[in-house]
């Protein structure tokens, strides 16, 4: 964000709060307009005012009990968060074509992530890190595909 003076059809300049959060610039806030220099100068400094207001990240929780939700949040990392969407539709097709029976819980895990993520050994098993919080060493990965 940034401010920027504009001069107006009427004479008069406007200071704006301008963003490109979007890719193109947008005014974001218009503060005041005038003539008078020193008005314009306090109008500059209440936008300065305003953009270091917005940078300030506000509290997400305000009660006694959200800020007990928000220790918990504060502890969870992306290995802490599953993502379900996959497992849910590609193991419903996984168990429909029969490779349910299979009891190896890493070979649904590695189908899975395969379907979804379709890259290499090493991207596979990135994929099952962050997304089942499954830490897979590529030595036991490739015994595993030979045996």
């Amino acid at each position: 964000m940034f401010i920027r003076k504009k001069q107006n059809k009427s004479g008069s300049q406007s200071v704006q709060i301008i963003s490109k959060s979007t890719g193109k610039y947008k005014v974001f806030k218009t503060i005041g307009s005038s003539n008078d220099e020193l008005e314009l100068e306090r109008y500059i400094n209440l936008a300065k005012q305003e953009i270091e207001r917005l940078k300030k990240q506000q509290k997400l929780f305000l009660s006694e009990e959200d800020e007990i939700a928000e220790k918990i949040f504060s502890g969870l990392s992306n290995a802490s968060v599953r993502t379900v969407g996959p497992e849910i539709i590609f193991g419903k097709i996984y168990d429909s074509i029969g490779y349910g029976a299979i009891k190896e819980n890493l070979f649904r895990h590695l189908v899975i992530a395969r379907l979804a993520f379709p890259l290499s050994k090493l991207k596979t098993i990135d994929y099952i890190y962050r997304f089942q919080g499954i830490n897979i060493e590529i030595s036991h990965y490739i015994a595993f595909l030979i045996n």
